[in-house]
């Protein structure tokens, strides 16, 4: 568990006049009709309702129940699911309605206990926190009721326990992220019961993850925060200013405006004055100004507001999970152990997989991940020795050295000898993220894994110092890498993107790439480093992507072609564009990998994994909840001579941590297609130099399942040091 202390970047304080009818020089609309919604609000009276056109549409009133029938307490938490359900915690219960209102399901909290949120799980089980002594998050299945499972969430157990929670939020990632009124925190929960995060400093009432992954945060005293996931607050209002003096929840509008509701208390001594009522909710703009106040308590009469919810952002329950839970996985077009295509390496299909941890252990908030306090250097050396070790079936570092570059140099018909003097070996590095050469807290390529890599090119490989090139033609090396290898190896050669401090700036060859159909506007040219090299080492990261869904060995090739610094200008969409419909389709990553002087130049590949992220760009983040990682960092480097096996195995690693992440959808197309060349899926016929390719490219195959891990045909050698 990390605790996480906040830290204001940006702050925006709304201090406007909006007490009681706003006046001529503060017009602001309040016409029903600006929004339809779903209503429902804390009330001695327990009643819900949809507004559409302007109107009523939809009631529901607890008073106008059988008495058999009608429920107790208030509604704290209600969610409208596009199946026309309402799904409601409401004190002393939980209740699933249909659309006509008729009760589905009932459960009563035991006696002393009390619950004010819920979330559904698929359509057959619901996960809500359980307010008491001790206070529970619970997992039950529906109808029947069955605890499946529950863990104690800590709070403040002093009192009643109705202060304790109010909000709780499934995120996209299967977590569940709680407002923590009675410790004054924020928590994220897995299924199994382990607090993964606990940002203090807080007055929650409610919580929810926004679509980029920061978090909303509702506070008791009037605090709209948004926070990223470092801790930090990237935005901010107070709405207590504008007399919003209760809010519980905050609606984010597609427009970046804000609904936040205004609770009020009907249990108050004194009686509301009716020509002065509070407004129950407004929609602030990212200025502050209020552009839309609700004040709905007569014809109709609304009453107190809790929950404000859009027609149009029904949730689809099937959609939600929780870990194991109605768990989700992303259609892929190979099925599990259907291996396909040729092997290749000294073992064909071999990949190793090196897990180490603690060579990476950030704090995920106290500086940058690349600093010397949160990386142990003697692991990730040991980790690259063994890794090579383990590849070629050698007994030692140096004579895995020599035993690829001799297979290298047979297979390229130079006859089976090794590295000669003079001979150039050029290291592709995954630089994407940084445009400059300071440091970035974004994840880049590790200093630690490339220091590692050239001590043993250079002590166990005796490969000469000068004959080494570092490189990321399209992206800059920042310094944490440069002045940890050039301290100890100053004739490496450094060559980025824009040259300057002790870096060559990279040069081009113009159409160097004749790809083997059109797919519109892509880079041709690749860098001069990368042609002229007589050996490239493809020193790739473990991450997914939001277009081609991962992007590991191949995906890095791209960063050695002529494309702008500044990424927005390139032409990504070309390597996607026909992956998200399950179509096949003509892929580009196919013409890199068979490229003479890209994948069919690389004698080893290797992804990056010591940090590994679920986001391409950021922070490294989260860290890995699946075994064998257990929630640390990933700790790992997976290497092969084998391209297509090489990102195979990193795309299960990737779909086996985090399955829900939508882009991954046929993510396993391109290596479908270089395996299974000459006979590709899509019926692209994929050249080199004009001529049609015969073979294939390297050996596809997903591994059975996440936790047993095992193959057919892919060679894989997982090693816990």
């Amino acid at each position: 568990m990390k605790i996480i202390g906040r830290r204001i970047i940006v702050g925006l304080c709304a201090f406007l006049a909006l007490c009681g009818k706003a006046g001529a020089q503060n017009v602001v609309e309040e016409s029903l009709s600006r929004h339809n919604f779903f209503y429902a609000g804390q009330s001695k009276r327990l009643r819900m309702f949809k507004v559409q056109n302007g109107a009523v549409a939809w009631t529901y009133d607890n008073a106008q129940l059988p008495k058999s029938e009608r429920l107790k307490g208030e509604i704290s938490d209600a969610i409208l699911m596009n199946d026309g359900h309402i799904l409601m915690a409401h004190q002393f219960g939980i209740t699933e309605i249909d659309g006509s209102g008729k009760n589905v399901w009932h459960y009563d909290a035991p006696q002393g206990c009390e619950i004010h949120t819920v979330q559904p799980i698929g359509t057959t089980h619901v996960v809500f926190v359980q307010n008491g002594k001790p206070a529970k998050i619970v997992v039950m299945e529906i109808p029947s009721k069955r605890i499946v499972r529950e863990f104690e969430a800590a709070t403040n157990e002093i009192g009643s326990v109705h202060g304790q929670f109010r909000n709780a939020r499934l995120t996209s990632r299967g977590t569940l992220l709680v407002a923590n009124m009675g410790l004054g925190c924020i928590s994220e929960y897995n299924c199994e019961g382990k607090e993964l995060e606990r940002w203090s400093g807080f007055k929650p009432w409610s919580v929810q993850e926004l679509p980029k992954g920061n978090i909303l945060i509702t506070g008791r005293k009037g605090e709209i925060q948004e926070m990223n996931r470092q801790g930090q607050i990237v935005w901010q209002m107070n709405v207590a200013q504008i007399g919003v003096t209760q809010p519980q929840k905050t609606v984010r509008l597609k427009n970046g405006n804000h609904i936040v509701n205004n609770w009020y208390n009907e249990w108050n001594k004194t009686p509301m004055d009716s020509a002065n009522a509070p407004v129950q909710a407004v929609e602030i703009d990212r200025s502050g100004k209020v552009v839309w106040q609700l004040r709905a308590w007569k014809n109709p009469d609304l009453g107190p507001s809790t929950t404000i919810q859009l027609l149009g952002e029904a949730v689809n329950r099937k959609r939600m999970f929780f870990g194991e839970f109605n768990p989700v996985s992303p259609n892929l077009f190979v099925a599990p152990n259907q291996p396909l295509g040729e092997g290749k390496g000294i073992n064909p299909g071999r990949v190793a997989w090196i897990h180490n941890p603690g060579v990476a252990s950030w704090d995920g908030r106290t500086g940058l991940w690349v600093e010397d306090r949160w990386n142990n250097q003697q692991k990730a050396d040991d980790m690259i020795r063994e890794a090579i070790i383990q590849l070629t079936g050698e007994t030692t570092a140096q004579k895995a050295w020599k035993a690829l570059f001799c297979h290298f140099n047979k297979e390229h018909g130079k006859g089976s000898r090794g590295y000669k003097k003079g001979e150039k070996i050029a290291v592709k590095l995954n630089m994407n993220n940084a445009i400059t050469h300071h440091d970035t807290i974004e994840l880049n390529s590790s200093p630690f894994v490339t220091l590692a890599l050239v001590r043993s090119m250079v002590r166990d490989g005796r490969i000469r110092e000068q004959d080494i090139v570092l490189c990321e033609p399209s992206r800059a090396i920042t310094d944490s890498i440069y002045n940890k290898v050039h301290r100890e190896f100053p004739k490496v050669v450094f060559i980025d993107n824009i040259g300057g401090d002790g870096r060559l700036k990279c040069e081009y060859y113009p159409e160097q790439i004749t790809y083997s159909a059109d797919n519109g506007k892509l880079a041709r040219g690749l860098a001069k480093c990368i042609v002229d090299a007589d050996y490239l080492i493809n020193s790739a990261l473990l991450k997914t992507h939001s277009g081609p869904g991962i992007t590991l060995t191949t995906k890095n090739w791209y960063g050695a072609t002529d494309i702008s610094l500044m990424w927005r200008r390139n032409a990504h969409s070309n390597f996607s564009a026909d992956k998200r419909h399950g179509k096949p389709g003509y892929k580009t990553f196919v013409d890199f990998i068979s490229h003479k002087n890209l994948g069919q130049k690389c004698m080893l590949f290797i992804i990056d994994g010591t940090y590994g992220s679920r986001d391409v760009n950021g922070a490294p983040n989260p860290k890995w909840q699946k075994e064998p990682f257990c929630g640390d960092w990933a700790c790992s480097l997976i290497v092969s001579q084998d391209e297509v096996a090489c990102d195979a195995v990193g795309a299960d690693i990737l779909i086996g941590e985090w399955p829900e992440f939508g882009s991954l959808n046929y993510c396993d197309e391109y290596l479908r297609e270089a395996a299974m060349i000459p006979n590709a899926p899509s019926g692209t016929v994929y050249k080199q130099a004009g001529k049609p390719l015969t073979a294939p490219l390297g050996l596809m195959e997903h591994w059975n399942n996440q936790k047993e891990r095992k193959y057919k045909k892919i060679d894989l050698k997982y090693k816990k040091m």
